[in-house]
């Protein structure tokens, strides 16, 4: 299959190529609109099984229609604010599955760390604006309380 009708099956049936959303928007074969397209059909799969879900039609399995939406949202970020965002998700990741002991505590530095940084790299126009900055937590998400929880326990 050469490369043009492969990055179009891809867009067309992105579960068969992908097992994770994000493995799209990672995707250096597709466009930035193929990579839309592939997540708006992963989207609509999602919201189609959570629908039959709350039918009771479901066999059990998780509807991904969050890490869909995060994906999305990482596509909208600039090439850096996505590395940030990347790391920070993986890190959080590692916190909630696999760290104990002294790889817990550096995980959560690391997290403070980054989210120090990120705040601190805050557009001016953006905070000017009153909207939210690219690559920093919504107001009032998960994200920004775990943000804002990494700082204080910076704070002697």
């Amino acid at each position: 299959m050469d490369e043009r009708k492969t990055s179009q099956a891809k867009t067309a049936k992105p579960h068969a190529f992908f097992d994770q959303p994000h493995e799209v928007v990672a995707d250096p074969a597709l466009s930035k609109g193929q990579k839309k397209k592939a997540l708006d059909a992963l989207e609509q799969d999602a919201r189609q099984l959570s629908a039959a879900s709350a039918e009771g039609m479901s066999g059990g399995e998780a509807t991904g229609l969050h890490d869909v939406l995060n994906a999305k949202d990482a596509l909208e970020l600039q090439p850096t604010e996505y590395a940030y965002e990347v790391v920070l998700k993986d890190l959080r990741s590692r916190l909630t599955t696999d760290a104990t002991g002294g790889a817990r505590a550096a995980v959560k530095h690391a997290l403070a760390a980054l989210a120090a940084v990120t705040a601190s790299s805050t557009p001016m126009s953006a905070a000017a604006s009153g909207s939210t900055p690219i690559g920093n937590p919504k107001p009032g998400s998960a994200a920004e309380v775990d943000a804002e929880l990494a700082l204080e326990k910076l704070d002697p």
